[in-house]
């Protein structure tokens, strides 16, 4: 039965209405006439409150449809019909637990936290911070993101690299040019809230309803730039091309930082929000005792289609259609030595060179917001356990990374090139003969073998991984498919120790650990999570 708690006023009630389905060509308009159509009642009975959920299924030997959950607000008739139905088709609407974006206050005594790093952990530990009435510094080791981008942009058109503005550093951190994927499987009322406060930011409201949401590397820069702003009006202080080498630490309590040029930053408490390729500070660190373990984490390549091949193995017939977004996939291939999954997949997207100093490369995918690319590329990679690494101690996975990474990039013809074979070359083992395909990849790709920078615990599975799914898909192996190398900074190799209940470090008390860098988190929304749980756990102690 539908219960009173859900009405919003005296004349209706919310309920909730699950996989209403409707053709590709639908609009707007046809949700509350199909809703009605679907619960048997008169369309002037209810109204569309809010769409709840919207996904698209484009399961084989169909053709795709949009699925919709909706809240819909019902006059007392329809209810009163509805109730007499048997078996009732609506449920009752909960709102879901979302914080309310508040207006951000200044204020705050003493020595203020410091936040280091302004990737998703430190601006939402930030964000939690102001909303508190405290006054946070924020200091970030490479420019604000309107510089960032000019500089990226000249590097691309064959300026000096910048080691500390890159698509690594700088203010939004790694993600900043990414995808800006926000689909996670963390189950935390605070995922509805950081959604809100990015599409309060500047995000598309469909983030919020999106099975599947993102932002776009076109668009994320802005919304980020909006965030910092809010939070300068309440009080934060961001200061860019500021880089931490150090802590500063008496009996036993951070009480501030060491920068590189030379001063010293005081603070009540820091949270510590690097990023996972911050590896010369994480080696202080850990040479400073801060604690440190081996975590597992991913080693493989990218791979790259023309996106009208993966529409078509994923939308078959209707690949063409209009309505259709560009498809994606995520694939799992089960395999002795660890299953192979795809990572990060980017339709309508590009591949770029993801690293922060010259003799070391590594890729990553990005996309924009309307996916409209001519190329679909994704992340192909193994886990790797801690007790496979080579080596020994708390870095050694850092030290394979960076070994990896070295060798692949003295394959290359150019500075920032990578190493890459058609797909159907690499299953072969065997070097492409001639020029490889059309790739979005902005520098140079040469064609080496892959034996020479990827280690066999990793180049066997992926090798073995990757033929078993195109002996499922053949459409995979398609003759234009490039396989572009190393994807190495998928996750961190190392997670800085913590208190499970204060989220302190043990050896430092005081410092908060967050985010990607530290281990704790992956992706954007849930590092965004992990700088609000760090911040109201500091908060606690107030």
């Amino acid at each position: 039965m539908l219960e009173n708690q859900n009405r919003r006023n005296t004349t209706t009630v919310t309920v909730l209405l699950r996989n209403l389905k409707l053709p590709l060509d639908h609009d707007d308009g046809d949700l509350a006439p199909a809703a009605a159509a679907v619960l048997g009642v008169d369309t002037a009975g209810l109204a569309v409150h809010a769409i709840v959920k919207k996904s698209l299924d484009a399961r084989r030997r169909r053709e795709p449809q949009f699925l919709y959950t909706l809240a819909l607000d019902l006059d007392p008739a329809t209810e009163a019909a509805l109730l007499n139905r048997k078996p009732v088709a609506v449920e009752s609407y909960v709102p879901p637990l979302r914080a309310e974006v508040r207006g951000l206050r200044s204020g705050g005594r003493g020595r203020p936290p410091l936040v280091v790093g302004c990737g998703p952990a430190g601006l939402f530990a930030a964000w939690r911070l102001v909303e508190a009435g405290l006054a946070p510094i924020v200091i970030e080791r490479g420019p604000d993101v309107t510089e960032r981008t000019r500089r990226w942009n000249r590097f691309l058109r064959g300026d000096a690299f910048d080691p500390e503005s890159n698509l690594l550093f700088g203010e939004g951190g790694a993600g900043a040019y990414s995808d800006g994927k926000l689909y996670t499987r963390i189950r935390d009322p605070r995922v509805g809230e950081v959604l809100e406060v990015l599409a309060a930011s500047g995000a598309p409201r469909s983030i919020l309803y999106d099975a599947k949401p993102h932002i776009g590397s076109n668009l994320l820069p802005s919304v980020v730039r909006r965030m910092r702003r809010r939070m300068a009006e309440g009080g934060a202080e961001f200061r860019f091309s500021t880089r931490m080498t150090s802590l500063v630490v008496e009996v036993g309590r951070v009480c501030g930082v060491e920068l590189a040029s030379g001063g010293v930053l005081d603070a009540d408490a820091v949270f510590l929000g690097l990023g996972h390729s911050a590896r010369e500070t994480i080696r202080r660190l850990h040479r400073d005792g801060v604690a440190m373990e081996r975590k597992p984490f991913q080693l493989g390549a990218r791979i790259e289609h023309p996106q009208r091949v993966i529409n078509q193995m994923q939308y078959g017939p209707y690949s063409e259609h209009p309505r259709l977004p560009a498809a994606d996939y995520r694939l799992v291939a089960k395999i002795p030595g660890g299953d192979l999954f795809s990572f990060c997949m980017c339709p309508g997207g590009e591949i770029l060179p993801a690293t922060e100093r010259p003799g070391f490369i590594c890729v990553n995918g990005a996309s924009p917001l309307g996916r409209r690319g001519r190329f679909a590329n994704s992340g192909f990679v193994i886990t790797l356990d801690p007790n496979r690494f080579p080596g020994a101690g708390e870095l050694a996975g850092i030290d394979l990374q960076e070994e990896i990474e070295a060798r692949a990039a003295a394959l290359a013809d150019h500075p920032f090139g990578a190493p890459a074979l058609r797909l159907i070359d690499f299953l072969a083992g065997r070097l492409t003969n001639g020029a490889l395909p059309e790739s979005s990849y902005p520098m140079t790709l040469t064609v080496a073998p892959f034996e020479e920078f990827l280690p066999e615990p990793i180049l066997d599975p992926l090798r073995a991984g990757l033929s078993e799914l195109c002996r499922r898909l053949p459409i995979l192996r398609h003759p234009e498919a490039v396989i572009v190398g190393p994807e190495s900074r998928s996750s961190c190799p190392v997670r800085i120790v913590r208190d499970q209940l204060t989220l302190q470090s043990p050896s430092s008390a005081g410092l908060y650990p967050m985010g990607e860098g530290a281990g704790h988190a992956g992706g954007i929304v849930s590092a965004a999570i992990d700088g609000l749980r760090c911040a109201e756990a500091y908060l606690a102690t107030r």
